[in-house]
C-alpha cells in the first residue's frame, strides 16, 4: 500500500473517531439535560433517588465536556493536511500573454 493510501486511511479513521466523539457528546449532553433537573425535582420531594440522579447528571456532564474537548483536539484542520490550497490562488495577476487583451475594468453600462 502506498504512503498516500496509508495517510488517507489514517485521516478517514480520525474523521470517524471525531464523528463518534461528537455523537457521544450529544448523547451524554441529552442525558445530563434529563438527569439533573429530574434529580433536583426528586430531591425536593425528599427521595434518595434524587442524589443518585444528580450524581449521574454530573458524571454525564463531565463526560460531555471530555468528549467535546477530545473531538476538538483530535480534529485535523484542513489547512494542515497534505496538498493544501494555494493561498494566492484568488489574487489577480497580470497576464503573461504578450498580445494583451480586451479589458472592461472601470467601464459602466451606458458609458461612452
Amino acid at each position: 500500500m502506498s504512503a498516500l493510501m496509508v495517510e488517507l486511511e489514517r485521516d478517514e479513521r480520525r474523521r470517524r473517531r471525531v464523528a463518534a466523539l461528537v455523537v457521544a457528546s450529544c448523547l451524554t449532553g441529552v442525558g445530563t439535560w434529563l438527569a439533573l433537573p429530574f434529580g433536583i425535582v426528586v430531591l425536593t420531594r425528599g427521595d434518595l433517588l434524587g442524589w443518585v440522579l444528580i450524581a449521574a447528571g454530573i458524571v454525564l456532564l463531565a463526560a460531555t465536556v471530555v468528549a467535546i474537548v477530545a473531538a476538538r483536539r483530535l480534529r485535523r484542520a484542513p489547512e494542515s493536511a497534505e496538498g493544501k490550497a494555494n493561498p494566492v490562488f484568488d489574487e489577480p495577476r497580470p497576464s503573461s500573454d504578450p498580445r494583451g487583451g480586451y479589458s472592461m475594468v472601470g467601464s459602466q453600462l451606458g458609458s461612452r
